[in-house]
């Protein structure tokens, strides 16, 4: 491999190069295993980078057996390449997908985030979704970058097994959400509304929207009238919860409430 190569592979830690170049970077075993075993990106891989130091000797006999393309460098130049402190010696260079378009399939439950700024909770929440048996995920404009380092890390993998749609306005595609029938729910700390109160149905469509993490919800989603708000009951004074923990506990929630009318 190349010092061009290698510059040019470096340049896709900003988000500028990868939406440029439509490529993105995974690193360490779980995540490249991860993204081979998806059906949605398995073919999206461009190749695999691995370090003198790497040590999982069936991984690359599983990549070699898949034929994916793998690039051997030193451990001084995988270094530069690395965004981990102890890096495992694996990188994967991953094409986008192509611009999504939306499945047909109806879901019962569509996690909708507004302008989700750290890469932590973003990562967090997707996971969450994964977990629970949530596949669409929709990912408002000026939200963090769904393939910065931190985010897939965060998500351990969850964003090769989601139907994620990024950069969207929200406010368009709640309004075509309730135009088909979705009960839309905003989550805010001012609301009247309690989730341990709300009966939710499995006749019934639902998406649930996590706001910003300073700002919650955006004002004009707010205040439209065709949509109800919510929020997990209190036991304290405690201000607020963390966006990812309130996400895990409103999910959790419902998904019950669900199963247990199925």
């Amino acid at each position: 491999m190349t010092k061009n190569q290698i510059k040019q592979i470096q340049k896709l830690k900003q988000k500028k190069y990868r939406i440029s170049e439509r490529k993105f970077i995974i690193e360490g075993s779980h995540l490249v295993e991860e993204c081979i075993n998806s059906n949605s990106y398995n073919k999206l891989i461009d190749y695999i980078i691995v370090s003198q130091e790497f040590k999982k000797k069936e991984l690359i006999d599983l990549l070699k057996k898949k034929k994916y393309r793998i690039e051997f460098i030193d451990n001084k130049n995988f270094n530069k390449l690395s965004e981990t402190e102890n890096p495992e010696g694996i990188i994967a260079v991953v094409n986008f997908p192509e611009i999504p378009v939306e499945k047909t399939q109806q879901t019962d439950l569509i996690v909708c985030l507004d302008r989700i700024n750290d890469p932590g909770n973003l990562g967090t929440i997707l996971r969450t979704c994964w977990w629970f048996g949530i596949h669409k995920v929709i990912i408002s404009k000026d939200s963090t970058d769904i393939y910065n380092s931190k985010v897939l890390r965060a998500s351990q993998g969850a964003i090769f097994n989601l139907y994620t749609i990024s950069d969207i306005d929200l406010n368009q595609y709640l309004e075509n959400l309730y135009k088909d029938n979705y009960i839309i729910y905003l989550t805010s700390l001012n609301s009247k509304n309690l989730l341990s109160k709300i009966n939710f149905t499995i006749n019934k469509k639902y998406a649930i929207v996590f706001g910003n993490e300073v700002k919650g919800v955006s004002e004009n989603l707010l205040q439209n009238k065709n949509y109800s708000t919510i929020k997990i009951d209190s036991y304290t004074n405690c201000e607020s919860l963390n966006v990812s923990v309130a996400a895990g506990i409103i999910i959790s929630h419902i998904k019950l409430k669900l199963l247990n009318k199925a």
